[in-house]
């Protein structure tokens, strides 16, 4: 954008010197006005850029969702590494014996780690006394079906299902995990505890309390040293302090 600049003046040195702030002023504003517009255009060019980067994505993920839906012949192929580890503990003696085995197993793929492990301990001669646990150990993403926050840790349950889906964070992956499961979540703010899909307690690290959504207190809550509440023969409030 070109100004006008003011005519040659002839006169006082007063008009010369203002001839020549107004010449400067002029340059200023050609400047000014050359740099905003320059900026607009950018802003322009990168929210087209943006928008046509979207476009292009729903693109691809609709193909994609086409080509798996259609495909007539599918091969997948994954590298995979499994490591697994073992330990047994027996104890003998005139009482009877007991015996406690633990199986581990780690598998790495491209897609990332799955740790499983088996817990087993027996009392000979004591049948009905047995510990059976499974379980698996990854990690995952969860999304709160309430608030649709996401919730980035370390999945332990029995048994985890996932989407498929898969988020990057500081260079670490995470899996979604499906909805509806009951898990421990371990998180950067501390323990989640999830039932059927619904987050219904965690131990927050920001405030270092329990929060839940419901509790049952069976018999007595004491709070403190100093007071307890008990409900087992109606409710009671009771000092028990020095």
């Amino acid at each position: 954008m070109n100004y006008e600049l003011p005519p040659q003046v002839q006169g006082t040195p007063e008009l010369s010197a203002l001839r020549d702030y107004l010449v400067r002023l002029a340059q200023s504003l050609e400047k000014v006005a050359d740099s905003a517009a320059a900026e607009a255009a950018s802003r322009t060019v990168g929210a087209a850029q943006k928008e046509a980067l979207r476009d292009i994505r729903a693109q691809a993920a609709s193909l994609k969702a086409l080509i798996v839906k259609n495909a007539g012949e599918v091969c997948a192929y994954a590298d995979a590494k499994s490591e697994e580890y073992g330990s047994l503990y027996v104890a003998k003696s005139d009482f009877g014996n007991y015996y406690e085995q633990i199986e581990s197993q780690v598998e790495t793929t491209a897609r990332g780690t799955i740790e499983s492990y088996r817990y087993q301990d027996a009392i000979d001669n004591l049948n009905e006394y047995m510990t059976d646990l499974n379980g698996q150990i990854r990690r995952g993403i969860m999304e709160d079906p309430v608030t649709h926050e996401l919730h980035l840790g370390i999945a332990i349950s029995e048994e985890l299902r996932f989407t498929g889906n898969t988020q990057t964070e500081g260079g670490v992956t995470y899996y979604e995990l499906s909805p509806g499961q009951t898990l421990g979540l371990y998180t950067s703010t501390g323990w989640q505890f999830w039932i059927n899909g619904v987050l219904r307690g965690y131990f927050s690290s920001q405030d270092s309390m329990l929060h839940v959504s419901n509790i049952v207190v069976e018999s007595m809550l004491q709070l403190g040293a100093d007071w307890q509440m008990t409900v087992s023969n109606g409710f009671g409030l009771r000092y028990v302090g020095a």
